[in-house]
């Protein structure tokens, strides 16, 4: 037994015993129930005390769980109505633990503290795995056949890309493993690439971890394109560390695990909106590692023609790019500026369609169910081309 789990178990059948005994008791004697709650001064601090610590715990939960892919919250939730919060947080709790111990089990630990997780299935013709990689957990999909020159391809926002719709926060994913199974991955070669989403430590970090660091510290001022809501009160930069954490740490881990002879012709990153912008910062960063960016519904109006105009400069000639677009939804305010971007690659002497790809895709929104009807074009672009 998890003994954080025993521990909050323990604390939640106090709490049922407690509540039902006491409970019993006042309503055998027809107490009554709000006014003992809020009778004096003395009361009302408990009272308040109480309600307060629900509804802080409610949030919680319901946050929680959509984090780590707790089901069912809203049974908990129910549960607290018809028994105590000193019941439902603590057994919430207690199942939390044994839900992370589930997922991240360590057995091993090597010098880049990684931990085997024993969990794995069959999917899409080869096989899904996962791991934790410095506090981070790792999905991996390992095709049926498997290469020292198998391509690898690094994807951000992992907890959304290769997981099932039931298991996604959102309900929604990238499609990889169905455009697999269709057939829409393809490579020439035969050699499907090893394909890794990578999860956040704290999704709070989206931003410090995706947005281009070295720009954004120089010119903060481009934060105000985000407006009073999304711009956040403090950016701690982290872009730098998460991208030398994929090219120097886990890349290496990876060919490690999987035998694969590394080379940034058949290494790539791929991510969506702010990961976009991520892929690109960080083929800049790393070329000698990464030598393929593929970002879809790329965030070009955090730093509007400024942003484009640094990046452009500041990629290396012998990465390729990919970048796309869609008309609708939140890339209803981005593919002028994606527009923009092709000038600029244009003016910078790129040649387009052989070192970068910039596609167009009208009636198309940004989320998941818009990326996974298209996924297999930036792919099988850096696969095949």
């Amino acid at each position: 037994m998890n003994t954080k789990a025993l521990f909050y178990f323990i604390i939640s059948a106090i709490g049922l015993i407690t509540a039902w005994y006491f409970n019993t008791i006042a309503i055998l004697r027809g107490e009554d129930f709000f006014g003992s709650w809020f009778g004096n001064n003395a009361d009302w601090v408990l009272a308040l005390d109480l309600l307060l610590t629900a509804f802080a715990a409610v949030p919680f939960m319901i946050i929680e769980s959509r984090r780590i892919g707790m089901k069912r919250v809203y049974l908990y939730i129910l549960a607290g109505f018809i028994s105590a919060i000193a019941f439902v947080f603590p057994f919430f709790l207690a199942m939390r633990e044994l839900h992370l111990a589930k997922q991240a089990k360590p057995s091993s630990t090597t010098k880049n503290n990684v931990h085997n997780v024993p969990v794995g299935r069959e999917l899409a013709g080869g096989r899904l795995e996962n791991f934790i990689f410095e506090g981070r957990r790792i999905d991996v999909w390992i095709p049926k056949d498997l290469y020292p020159d198998t391509p690898l391809l690094v994807a951000h926002d992992g907890a959304n890309f290769l997981l099932d719709v039931s298991e996604t926060w959102n309900h929604q994913n990238w499609g990889i493993p169905e455009a697999i199974a269709a057939g829409r991955i393809v490579a020439k070669d035969g050699k499907l690439p090893v394909i890794v989403g990578v999860y956040r430590v704290d999704d709070s970090q989206r931003m410090a971890e995706l947005a281009p660091e070295d720009i954004l510290k120089s010119r903060p001022h481009m934060l105000e394109n985000l407006g009073a809501i999304m711009k956040p009160d403090e950016l701690i930069y982290a872009a730098n560390d998460y991208q030398d954490m994929l090219a120097l740490r886990l890349v290496p881990e990876l060919a490690k695990r999987y035998k694969l002879n590394l080379d940034p012709k058949r290494t790539a990153q791929i991510g969506a909106s702010l990961g976009g912008l991520a892929v690109i910062y960080g083929a800049s960063r790393h070329p000698e590692v990464f030598g393929t960016a593929l970002g879809l519904s790329t965030a070009w109006p955090l730093g509007h023609q400024e942003l484009i105009d640094h990046l452009v400069a500041n990629l290396p000639k012998n990465v390729r790019v990919y970048s796309d677009v869609g008309t609708e939804e939140l890339d209803a305010s981005y593919y002028t500026w994606h527009y923009n971007f092709v000038e600029a690659m244009d003016k910078a002497g790129w040649q387009r369609d052989k070192n970068y790809k910039a596609e167009l895709y009208p009636g198309t929104g940004h989320k998941e169910s818009w990326w996974a009807a298209r996924v297999e074009h930036p792919i099988n672009w850096w696969l095949n081309s």
